[in-house]
């Protein structure tokens, strides 16, 4: 089964309140290596988004205040994905704070907190997002994201894999 097919694996989402949403799932490597993976524009290249190779842009400057801008590519006729924020910590390969906005609708801003945690060669890798507002979160939770997370979550742990 490829990753653009169901998930083989998902990531676990739970709603702490009205305003967040915390996703988390384990991957067979070091958390240095899911840190790299996660935070390296020529991984992030390889697993990001819907579709292999559907990532147009990946410009990451990885540093506090540093921004980063994704654009998937959009269905034929439509218009493309356009994703960006701003880093506000790091702590590698243990922590990463950062804003996340969904370009096409502006506004759309939430913070992300990722914590890595490894236990014998297992890492759990945990977002939790803050949004303004609930009709934030959930405008977020109804456009399909869990989908489109288990996918490219699917096909980080194959990159990982890869790279081991």
């Amino acid at each position: 089964m490829s990753s653009t097919e169901s998930p083989a694996r998902k990531a676990t989402v739970s709603y702490p309140s009205d305003t967040e949403l915390v996703i988390s799932r384990q991957f067979p490597a070091p958390r240095s290596m899911v840190f790299d993976a996660i935070t390296k524009p020529e991984h992030v290249r390889e697993w990001y988004g819907m579709e292999p190779g559907g990532m147009k842009v990946c410009d990451i400057d990885f540093r506090v205040g540093g921004k980063w801008h994704y654009v998937l590519a959009g269905e034929p006729g439509g218009e493309d994905h356009s994703f960006s924020g701003e880093y506000l910590e790091i702590d590698a390969p243990t922590r990463l704070v950062s804003t996340e906005g969904y370009d096409n609708m502006p506004g759309a801003v939430y913070h992300v907190t990722v914590t890595l945690e490894e236990v014998d060669g297992v890492t759990t890798l945990r977002s939790h997002l803050q949004y303004p507002s609930k009709e934030s979160r959930d405008g977020h939770v109804g456009s399909g994201m869990e989908y489109g997370m288990n996918i490219s979550y699917n096909r980080l742990e194959e990159l990982l894999t890869r790279l081991s």
